[in-house]
């Protein structure tokens, strides 16, 4: 998971500008979440905050604990927050939090990323207390599927393995009751090939567990059938689903 950490380290200059398709997900996560206040919120994947700052303006809150991966995130979501914020620069796999702190926990965009999420989500539901609320959006297996069809055919890259929806709806209705759950596709429209590399680079989502073909002749392969498949005179497009799923521990 260094490799993960050292993706997004990266693209912290450049996460927000780039970031258009998190920005959309993030967004509707916000429209989910009901009005209330709340002891301790608890956000898994904070980013530079797509999610919290927003939702930390519309919220009364007694404490809003920020965690991520990546050092720099945190340090720029820092300087846009104010009063009660707290920020832990850990691993999901390893949140320094106690069992039932939060009476809110969120996560946007990150929960795809768990190496072992069966093992891993249960952890993080533990910090939600009883009768507490979770609110979640995950990136699930029929995205990029245009991007995974074409590295297979030209041998030029890879796209890293997510789960179905179904596999976390059942995960998380083990560990808590389900009260919603919704899967909404995206088809988000990009210059060129390399505009869309350029993107995963920049917002430090290229990362994959395979290591694939980098010359120049496997990436011509690419850009052209991807092209010759995804694209028209406007560009090419490529294909996000994600999960949105809410529920009570």
């Amino acid at each position: 998971m260094q490799a993960l950490r050292l993706s997004f380290s990266k693209a912290a200059n450049t996460y927000d500008i780039k970031g258009k398709i998190q920005k959309k997900v993030a967004k509707e996560v916000l429209n989910k979440i009901k009005d209330k206040h709340f002891s301790t919120i608890v956000e898994i994947g904070s980013g530079t905050g797509f999610l919290s700052i927003p939702l930390s303006k519309r919220l009364i809150f007694d404490r809003f604990i920020h965690v991520d991966i990546t050092y720099n995130f945190l340090k720029k979501l820092k300087g846009n927050l104010t009063g009660k914020h707290f920020f832990i620069n850990s691993y999901a796999e390893n949140i320094p939090l106690r069992d039932g702190i939060a009476d809110l926990l969120i996560s946007s965009a990150t929960i795809h990323w768990l190496s072992n999420p069966e093992k891993t989500l249960p952890l993080i539901l533990k910090t939600l207390k009883k009768g507490g609320d979770f609110y979640f959006s995950i990136f699930t297996s029929n995205s990029l599927t245009e991007l995974k069809e074409v590295s297979e055919i030209s041998g030029f890259g890879s796209v890293f393995p997510m789960k179905t929806p179904d596999f976390y709806i059942s995960l998380l209705g083990k560990e808590a009751k389900v009260l919603s759950f919704e899967v909404k596709n995206y088809r988000e429209k990009f210059a060129n090939p390399l505009d869309l590399l350029l993107t995963h680079k920049l917002t430090g989502t290229n990362y994959s567990q395979k290591k694939a073909l980098s010359g120049k002749e496997a990436f011509k392969r690419f850009c052209h059938i991807y092209r010759e498949r995804f694209g028209n005179h406007e560009g090419i497009y490529a294909t996000y689903e994600v999960l949105f799923i809410q529920g009570q521990k």
